[in-house]
């Protein structure tokens, strides 16, 4: 690509340098002035043209980028537009008619020929205010005709559908639902929904608000619409949502296991009813606190409830053989007798004696058999 020749631009717009009113041409690609008449210098403030075409127009654009770099592609496809823009030359807000048009930078690009008509009025502050709005806000906003033709859309809506999307039910994935909201616009009514739209980044999920309104140009009746990305808060409810379902599922699963658990600890060590008086807990597997715990409550329960006098603890199945076991059982033989109950150990392994032995376990308290038949013959000898 040739190089940017300023003598190129001097020769073209030589005629131009005495016009009345300021012209400069902006270089898109690198958002500098290449050229600019006497009024031009004055109307930006400037020193000298020097000066002028070393400011970098990049700082400070970022709210003003998608606006300008539209404007920017009209001109290069030839054409030429009139807009009204605030520029800030030196931080001053200066109000203006611009004209926009292409010109031959000399090096293969199309530059951007301004013309500038400042207003005779400076427009209502409010309205002002109001406009600027409308060009920053990252809310899309567009004025629609009840047929779905775009009339009005704001740098939001160009960002987010492009530049030439002027047919408004096309930005929706389902077109009917935009064909709806305009009819019912049109009957005066405003309606609100959420509809999946076709954006340039892929389908998202829009806020839509649109409301019948008169056109201040035309003064025909139209649909002003307001369209906000709810995309991110509509995916934290669903996450939120699953979330909750999860956690009512683990709930759930956290109650059945609970329940199970009980069943087995029960079936690990059943209360037999040998007759009205006497009970016969057989204790299987490990016996562990957890199933101390509950065997106690279980045992001391029925020996209240059922007036039970003796309560046979067969130990021919249990693999305790530990201290800590033995101390479990010999809490649960205390706590009966406390009840006014006799326990009788039946089936008493060589490591649970050991270990009750070493506890020191008193036999003459609590009398024990070699089985579980045995203890039934000593019970009933009682």
């Amino acid at each position: 690509m040739a190089e940017f020749d300023a003598a190129y631009l001097d020769e073209q717009l030589r005629g131009l340098g005495h016009s009345p009113v300021p012209v400069w041409v902006l270089d898109p690609d690198h958002m500098r002035i290449r050229w600019v008449n006497a009024p031009g210098l004055v109307m930006w403030r400037a020193d000298s043209r020097e000066e002028l075409f070393a400011r970098d127009f990049n700082v400070g654009l970022d709210t003003m980028r998608t606006r300008l770099f539209a404007a920017v592609e009209t001109v290069r496809e030839g054409r030429t537009l009139w807009d009204e823009w605030t520029l800030y030359p030196r931080g001053v807000p200066t109000q203006l008619k611009l004209h926009f048009a292409p010109i031959a930078l000399g090096d293969g690009r199309i530059g951007v020929l301004h013309h500038v008509f400042p207003r005779d009025e400076g427009p209502d502050p409010n309205q002002l205010r109001g406009i600027q709005a409308l060009t920053v806000t990252a809310v899309i906003v567009a004025l629609v005709e009840f047929g779905g033709r775009i009339v009005m859309k704001n740098p939001a809506a160009i960002a987010a559908f492009g530049r030439l999307a002027d047919d408004w039910p096309a930005w929706f994935v389902a077109r009917g639902e935009a064909e709806a909201m305009l009819a019912a616009a049109a009957a005066g009514e405003t309606v609100r929904r959420e509809h999946l739209v076709a954006t340039a980044s892929g389908q998202r999920l829009h806020g839509v608000e649109v409301r019948p309104l008169r056109d201040a140009v035309t003064g025909e009746m139209m649909a002003l619409v307001h369209q906000t990305d709810e995309t991110a808060r509509h995916g934290a409810e669903v996450e939120a949502a699953r979330h909750q379902r999860l956690a009512e599922e683990l709930d759930r699963t956290l109650t059945l296991v609970d329940r199970q658990r009980r069943e087995i600890l029960g079936l690990s060590a059943p209360l037999l009813d040998i007759d009205a008086h006497t009970l016969a807990v057989p204790l299987i597997g490990a016996f562990d606190g957890e199933r101390a715990a509950e065997l106690e409550a279980r045992v001391l329960d029925a020996i209240g409830e059922r007036r039970v006098t003796v309560v046979l603890l067969d130990l021919t199945g249990t693999v305790a053989g530990d201290r800590d076991s033995a101390e479990r059982l010999l809490r649960l033989v205390r706590a009966i007798r406390l009840l006014g109950a006799r326990a009788i150990l039946t089936g008493i392994g060589p490591a649970l004696a050991t270990a009750l032995a070493g506890i020191g376990f008193d036999a003459h308290d609590t009398p024990f058999a070699r089985s579980l038949a045995a203890g039934l013959e000593l019970a009933r000898a009682r």
